[in-house]
């Protein structure tokens, strides 16, 4: 008892540092934001969640759209997590940040994925962390190993897949998030309990193919995603930062497969117009509002943690949602990164001081999303960013954007985190084998991108 009182009393201390801090720093900067969230979903797209909206099915999606704005969010070729996600970090893209792919051949000729040593730009939470700002991250994509950043904490990406302090830093925060971790043994209880359907190969009404693999693995990444929400509960709550980004996966995870469970007839239908070019705009319309009722679960998933954040908004608290890209149909089944097919837009919600309730955002871009969090709290964006400050931030009377800096990429160069674990680089590999977005080397792997300079 007197632990849990002690504990109560120590986060409600850190609380009142943290607004304290952030109040200071307002005085000089940013008189109307005091705190940033930031919630990353995975392939969250327009065209499926749109319709769910229309239908009262994600209220508080709606409710979000009600109090802020609500945009597409350009994405970009190649439409790969890795490049993308660590571009919404920097504000740059892929030739800037250096993560050109999911893997590169390194000295040793051996093919492995992209790992934090790789990324040659800045972070915002590296960037905020160097001007006081406290920070906490979480799974977010190439972040293993976790660099440290001042006063906050960095869980990587490897802390969903491997039990081991050094994918959390600080790693004594270890042993309390792994204590949440969901366990094989309750998987499937938990599913049933969040509504997330137990899809069966016999249910589907197209063959699933290379797909199966995704099903097969299907309840360990709803784990993952289910261990990174506890995990965000408890960090939020006894670890409070400035500027909190957590992200999720498995509405990308769910929608590489759940094309194989639309109504085989309209699917076949659609399929074969496309095939002969002559599929309208209302065929992919109907076939998306079908994709929208089976990846329905998923995003009511979503859903229900977008509002847990909303009743911990405060009168000074920025909130960002978003997505790296979209899915749409394209030669056939639902992608968003095939041999030409542009990259399918993601989605893109503002709420807080500055933001005009019901708005729309028009022209956003994932570059934009970093720029944003700076001014947000009192910091320039860097004229070597390729973003800037949403005008969405703006409107409600924020402050203006400070005078742009040069660069932030100053000091010491970006390199020497600590040694990876190399049998960590197996895990990603065939986690990126399992959803199809590289081939194993029976199959003729596609030769990666060249060693990373």
């Amino acid at each position: 008892m007197k632990r849990a009182l002690l504990a109560s009393i120590l986060a409600a201390l850190a609380v009142v540092a943290v607004v304290a801090g952030a109040i200071v720093r307002s005085r000089r900067h940013s008189p109307r934001v005091e705190r940033v969230i930031l919630l990353g979903f995975d392939g969250a797209s327009p065209n499926l969640l749109e319709p769910l909206v229309a239908q009262g099915k994600l209220p508080a999606i709606r409710r979000l759209m009600e109090i802020g704005a609500y945009g597409h969010l350009r994405s970009f070729r190649p439409a790969k997590s890795g490049v993308l996600w660590t571009s919404v970090a920097t504000g740059k893209g892929m030739l800037k940040h250096g993560i050109l792919d999911w893997t590169y051949v390194n000295e040793e000729g051996l093919t492995v994925p992209y790992q934090d040593e790789g990324r040659r730009a800045k972070a915002y939470w590296e960037i905020l962390g160097e001007r006081g700002v406290k920070t906490g991250t979480l799974n977010w994509w190439v972040s293993y190993p976790p660099r440290p950043v001042p006063n906050g904490y960095v869980v990587s990406d490897a802390f969903r897949r491997r039990q081991r302090p050094d994918t959390v830093d600080p790693p004594k925060l270890f042993d309390w998030l792994n204590a949440l971790r969901l366990k094989r043994p309750d998987v499937a209880a938990e599913m049933a309990r969040q509504r997330i359907p137990d899809w069966q190969e016999e249910a589907a009404s197209v063959p699933l193919g290379p797909a199966q693999r995704i099903l097969l693995s299907y309840g360990a990444y709803f784990a993952q995603d289910l261990t990174v929400d506890r995990v965000s509960d408890y960090l939020w709550e006894q670890h409070p930062v400035e500027v909190f980004s957590t992200y999720f996966r498995l509405v990308d995870v769910t929608s590489h497969f759940a094309g194989h469970f639309v109504d085989g007839k309209l699917y076949a239908e659609v399929a074969a117009r496309q095939a002969s070019g002559r599929a309208t705009a209302d065929d992919l319309t109907r076939l998306d509002l079908e994709m929208a009722r089976v990846t329905a679960p998923v995003y009511q998933l979503m859903d229900r943690t977008i509002a847990k954040y909303l009743e911990r908004m405060g009168e000074r608290t920025a909130l960002i949602v978003c997505s790296d890209h979209g899915f749409r149909f394209f030669q056939g089944h639902y992608d968003h990164y095939a041999a030409g097919m542009e990259a399918p837009d993601g989605v893109l919600f503002l709420a807080g001081p500055g933001v005009r309730k019901a708005s729309h955002v028009v022209g956003a871009s994932l570059f934009d999303i970093a720029p944003t969090i700076l001014h947000w709290m009192g910091q320039p964006v860097a004229k070597d960013m390729d973003g800037e400050v949403l005008p969405a931030a703006l409107e409600g009377g924020s402050t203006r954007p400070l005078p742009k800096i040069a660069t932030y990429e100053t000091g010491e160069h970006r390199g020497g985190a600590a040694p990876a674990d190399p049998t960590l680089s197996e895990d990603v590999l065939e986690d990126l084998r399992t959803l199809g977005y590289i081939q194993g080397p029976a199959e003729g792997q596609p030769r990666p991108s060249p060693t990373p300079r």
